[in-house]
């Protein structure tokens, strides 16, 4: 799966809110091969995105929508989608993609929580040989919706959907079937080993189904059907790094399409996470994607075209706050410059508002 162009209205803090994840321009010796659909060279996409923002600027709710969105696609679980609308309101959302062959889909929501009725309409275009993005929306303007009755009427336009999240507050157990269980080993063996080298003897269990094994000493932790049963016995870093070794995992074994991995590095060294998301970039094949949020400002310094850094924002208008994305693309047009000085200038008005500490500095009182 291949995610386009997102729109939310009245979506957890978003209104009218639009993400494009296409670019219309070829880029020259890129460091990110093949950034197209393939079998159409001109039909382009962002592969690999990195998503930074200061605090409450939606990175975690951005995914919390494509996931719900998502399962809905997949199983018709239509409580995801009321309880991402803003409260009071009834939400919108509309998203171009493509699934399987060569066909833009696109998919548009109204959402009445307060009724509980999700009113569907699907369009949908060939993609030919020579077609770009912006070619075939041209042709989506021109066609009727088609009224779709359910998910599984919908499900049945579009076939199956595969995608991974990686996320501490959506998940609460690692997500290990389609995983190969010989790749998830290798996986946690050098992933939770450079964490902690103490860590090393990892192995799957001889008397436990499902399960695996980390030993320190006499010590054993254990991971059984994506549980970590003694989570207390290891750091918060490492128990970071399970999960990045099972969404590593998971890439390595082609399970899915389509990850979103949520600032799963708080508590990992900035080298390593660079590290670890210059492999996720290594294994994304053919119509694959790749969206990773941080807060890491050395991410800045990885060479990756400059539409592969989108940027969320939350400004003030008259009565409440608006989020936005703005992709360094869109500033940046010089080869020469660089996206880290941009960032470290507010160019993109990305950073935090820290003027109220400023308070602290002159404060006398105890």
């Amino acid at each position: 799966m291949i995610l386009l162009n997102i729109r939310l209205n009245n979506i957890y803090g978003f209104r009218d809110f639009t993400a494009d994840f296409t670019y219309p321009k070829k880029v020259v010796n890129s460091f990110i091969e093949d950034e197209h659909l393939a079998g159409r060279p001109r039909f382009r996409y962002k592969k690999a995105v990195v998503l930074i923002g200061a605090n409450a600027t939606g990175k975690t709710s951005f995914g919390k929508a494509l996931l719900r969105i998502f399962r809905y696609i997949e199983s018709g679980d239509e409580k995801g989608l009321y309880e991402m609308v803003t409260r009071g309101n009834r939400g919108e959302f509309s998203i171009d993609f493509v699934n399987e062959g060569y066909i833009l889909n696109r998919i548009s929501a109204k959402i009445d929580p307060e009724h509980e009725t999700i009113d569907l309409g699907y369009l949908a275009t060939e993609i030919r040989q020579m077609d770009s993005y912006e070619m075939c929306v041209d042709r989506l303007q021109g066609l009727e919706p088609a009224v779709i009755n359910d998910y599984k009427e919908l499900k049945g336009y579009i076939g199956k959907i595969n995608y991974r999240f990686a996320y501490p507050e959506i998940e609460k157990d690692l997500k290990l079937s389609g995983i190969n269980n010989r790749v998830l080993l290798k996986t946690l063996r050098a992933v939770v080993g450079t964490l902690d080298p103490t860590l090393k003897d990892v192995s799957i269990a001889k008397d436990l189904k499902n399960s695996f094994v980390i030993r320190r000493g006499n010590e054993e932790i254990i991971i059984q059907d994506g549980k970590l049963l003694n989570r207390e016995a290891l750091s918060s870093g490492t128990v970071e790094g399970i999960d990045v070794a099972a969404f590593l995992a998971s890439m390595r074994s082609d399970d899915n399409s389509f990850y979103y991995c949520d600032e799963h590095f708080s508590y990992i060294h900035s080298d390593i996470e660079k590290r670890i998301f210059g492999i996720m970039l290594y294994r994304l094949g053919d119509n694959e994607q790749l969206i990773f949020t941080t807060h890491n400002m050395d991410m800045l310094d990885l060479n990756l075209p400059k539409h592969s850094y989108g940027f969320l924002r939350r400004e003030r208008d008259d009565t409440d706050y608006d989020i936005s994305i703005i992709f360094a693309s869109e500033v940046l047009k010089r080869n020469t410059d660089s996206v880290r000085s941009a960032v470290e200038n507010d160019v993109f008005l990305s950073l935090p508002d820290d003027s109220l500490l400023d308070e602290l500095e002159v404060d006398n009182e105890q």
